[in-house]
């Protein structure tokens, strides 16, 4: 028994040994795989919609034309991409273009027109212009890796779960493609990681009974933000603040800590709503709202400080200047603020073919429809196959060629492998079973974000598009990694028990 333990105890030293430079190289050397593989990726059709969204970024910095940006009612073709998309992959493109001083021209991707004519038409963007456009959101997906290598040691204080974790992660042949192409999933990961590690300051500051008022204002921040790189990002945010909410509970924790807890909460998730239309440039014309709405977080905050802590004064007052003077500036202000909320609801409920509510109804009352959608979400999260397209004019030769060249590269990572799909599943369940034998604060959180996530993206987002799951790839890849970690520790306990003449 006492070497075993001894044998516990030099993994988690050998574990827990900080950061070396090497492992730096290491993590450099996985964007570098990350972006070599741009030039290759093959195309979609959303590449073309938002590079040419882009050019507001144009009309807000170059021509001062604000106004033609402007959500207006009823909203046009244009600006209904602009509700429907996050700003700031599009604004990035615009900015990249700028600096390069790139004028190739720009297209939008006709749907309801063949492959052939679109490439006829010019619809697909010049090499130059769509690599160009490709750099942002591949070295943000790559930031996102590094991220959640810390996220990782964060959680665990295990450097093999780390490396474990980001390997399995950034070798998922779907994950690549999503993060290569000039869309928003790069953005999307490199923001929520963000969030994640925020989320994982405040638990380990409720462990002990500690509140950093500005990491709750930080996660309401990153949160708005990250909704304007990608609004599919919500069923992770949700779950992420409930986890918040939840854990000091869980812990038995005192009753101050967790009210206080679910009241630093409550005024975060204020911040989520105006940051998000602050990173929304179709949405600038409510700016006396958002500052308004910032007055009152900024006010919120300093309630539970106010008679100890003089600065807790002077920022309510300046909450209160920002209300009052907005208040008397724009009094129809308040009653407009809900608009851009509902212009976002409309459009998605119009890409869903009605209400979210109806749409969730029917799947439930359909066994045979919930289990096909059931099936897709599982087959996207186990398998590595890739969805390329989700249109049939993408279903031709000249198409089927360059994703044939692609996968006949190293850089494709994993791609339809059964068996290392099996192993990693594998791993999981192993992970799964370790997690639950440590029952602890991060390994709950692990556990409750994956099936959590699980369960909001299963119910709220309507299209069965490989993209929208792979989200998922977060936490299955920290389980994963956990469970690579405890195939080592049987493997080193049993060679030391062998090594002993132990049975």
């Amino acid at each position: 028994m006492l070497n075993i333990q001894d044998t516990i105890k030099k993994i988690r030293v050998w574990t827990n040994q900080s950061i070396h430079w090497s492992e730096l190289v290491l993590l450099l050397f996985v964007v570098l795989y990350i972006l070599a593989g741009i030039p290759t990726v093959p195309f979609h059709g959303d590449e073309s919609t938002y590079i040419w969204m882009s050019e507001d970024y144009d009309r807000v910095f170059k021509k001062h034309a604000l106004n033609d940006v402007l959500y207006q009612i009823p909203p046009n073709s244009r600006q209904y991409s602009r509700l429907g998309t996050g700003a700031i992959h599009e604004y990035a493109i615009g900015l990249a273009r700028d600096i390069t001083n790139n004028d190739d021209p720009i297209n939008k991707w006709i749907w309801n027109k063949s492959w052939d004519e679109n490439v006829a038409e010019g619809n697909m963007p010049l090499p130059r212009l769509l690599n160009l456009a490709r750099i942002g959101p591949a070295l943000m997906g790559g930031m996102a890796v590094i991220l959640l290598f810390f996220i990782a040691r964060l959680l665990f204080s295990s450097r093999m779960i780390a490396w474990s974790t980001i390997l399995i992660f950034a070798s998922q042949g779907p994950l690549l493609v999503s993060i290569r192409r000039a869309m928003q999933e790069g953005p999307k990961y490199f923001f929520l990681t963000l969030i994640m590690i925020c989320a994982i300051f405040i638990l380990k500051d409720l462990q002990n009974i500690k509140f950093r008022r500005w990491l709750y204002a930080l996660l309401g921040i990153l949160s708005g933000i990250s909704l304007a790189a990608k609004q599919d990002i919500v069923p992770m945010l949700a779950a992420i603040y409930i986890l918040l909410a939840f854990l000091p509970i869980w812990n038995r924790q005192e009753s101050r800590t967790v009210l206080l807890n679910f009241y630093y909460l409550g005024v975060s998730a204020i911040f989520v709503y105006p940051l998000f239309l602050t990173f929304m440039p179709v949405f600038w014309a409510w700016w006396p709202g958002i500052t308004a709405l910032i007055g009152i977080a900024i006010i919120l905050f300093q309630i539970p400080l106010f008679k100890v802590d003089i600065r807790a004064k002077w920022l309510m007052a300046a909450g209160f200047v920002l209300v009052i003077g907005v208040t008397l500036f724009s009094p129809k202000s308040w009653a407009n603020i809900h608009i851009p909320f509902y212009a976002m609801v409309e459009m998605r409920e119009g890409m869903s073919g009605g209400p979210i509510k109806d749409y969730t109804i029917q799947y439930f009352s359909d066994p045979a429809a919930m289990s096909a959608k059931a099936k897709f979400f599982w087959d996207n999260i186990y398998s590595s196959d890739v969805m390329y397209f989700e249109h049939t004019n993408f279903d031709v030769s000249p198409f089927h060629k360059i994703i044939n060249t692609y996968e006949s590269s190293i850089l494709s990572g994993r791609i339809g492998s059964v068996w290392l799909d099996s192993l990693v599943a594998i791993l999981v369940i192993i992970g799964l079973y370790a997690l639950f034998i440590r029952l602890n604060t991060e390994n709950l959180f692990t556990l409750l974000l994956f099936f959590t996530s699980g369960i909001f993206l299963f119910i709220l987002i309507p299209v069965q598009w490989q993209r929208y799951t792979l989200i998922m790839q977060i936490p299955y890849s920290l389980i994963a990694g956990v469970g690579v970690w405890q195939v080592w520790l049987w493997i080193s306990l049993n060679l030391n028990a062998k090594r002993l003449g132990n049975p």
